[in-house]
């Protein structure tokens, strides 16, 4: 299993069928139903990445076709951190943005990820700036102020809360504040991911009839987000078609969200 596709359309309720259409490595894979299947035995020692042409087809018989990309990753023979076995949740994409330097984990002896812990806004900033900028990326000096009452000049994350807010991607929590030890729901992920990859001026379609998910409702305060969040790719919510926007991220889905937001490797 591959990856499964989705098309947006304006007629709501349609429904679409898929194709290959010439694309230079449509042999290697195979379509059923919505979902895109390997069709051939990857080594990305040989080849690592491939394009696929495919065709998107409406009940009406319209149709659109869009080239993709399939990268393959590289196997790795052994965990890098002590609490995150290849077994578990998230261990590729916690993998990745370690490779990517992103995140050095939680502690260093031993080498921990902490996968199941909350994020906090701090380290939100850190992840996100990296994840906008690059691994070498160093965020310039507060000097007199960070902006926010409740951030000290001399606190660990200070630079990048600062930095976070003069890129239009946070405002903060309100009168004055950051709460850089606050966690963040999936509701907040939502617009600080899309504000990153996108830019700080971006908006959301409007919702429209629904959101897609049964706990989100249309006048949700981040219903455009969410929903937007979904057709991007980078998440399909939290099962039993909810997303549960009120519920803390924690570290592993956060690799996850930012493998998917800035197409890591």
């Amino acid at each position: 299993m591959v990856g499964t596709f989705s098309t947006t359309d304006p007629d709501v309720g349609d429904t679409f069928t898929y194709a290959f259409c010439g694309g230079t490595d449509d042999a290697s894979f195979q379509i059923n139903g919505g979902n895109l299947q390997s069709a051939a035995v990857f080594d990305f020692e040989v080849k690592n990445s491939y394009s696929i042409c495919v065709r998107s087809t409406d009940s009406g018989t319209l149709s659109t076709t869009k080239t993709l990309t399939i990268s393959v990753n590289n196997v790795i023979d052994t965990a890098t951190f002590a609490d995150v076995p290849m077994t578990g949740f998230a261990w590729l994409q916690i993998e990745t943005i370690y490779a990517a330097g992103i995140t050095s984990g939680c502690t260093t002896s031993p080498l921990n990820y902490c996968p199941d812990s909350s994020v906090t806004r701090a380290q939100m900033a850190v992840f996100l700036l990296k994840g906008v900028h690059g691994s070498s990326y160093v965020p310039p000096a507060v000097n007199g102020n960070t902006g926010f009452t409740d951030v000290a000049t001399d606190y660990w994350a200070a630079p990048w809360i600062k930095q976070l807010a003069a890129e239009g991607i946070t405002s903060g929590c309100g009168d004055g504040n950051y709460c850089p030890d606050a966690t963040v729901t999936r509701a907040q992920m939502s617009i600080f991911l899309l504000k990153a990859k996108n830019g700080s001026g971006f908006v959301p379609p409007a919702v429209g009839s629904s959101t897609g998910f049964a706990d989100v409702a249309t006048n949700y305060w981040a219903a455009p987000f969410i929903k937007q969040l979904v057709t991007d790719g980078i998440t399909s919510g939290c099962g039993g078609g909810n997303y549960c926007p009120d519920s803390d991220v924690t570290r592993a889905q956060m690799a996850v969200f930012l493998v998917r937001t800035f197409n890591l490797p």
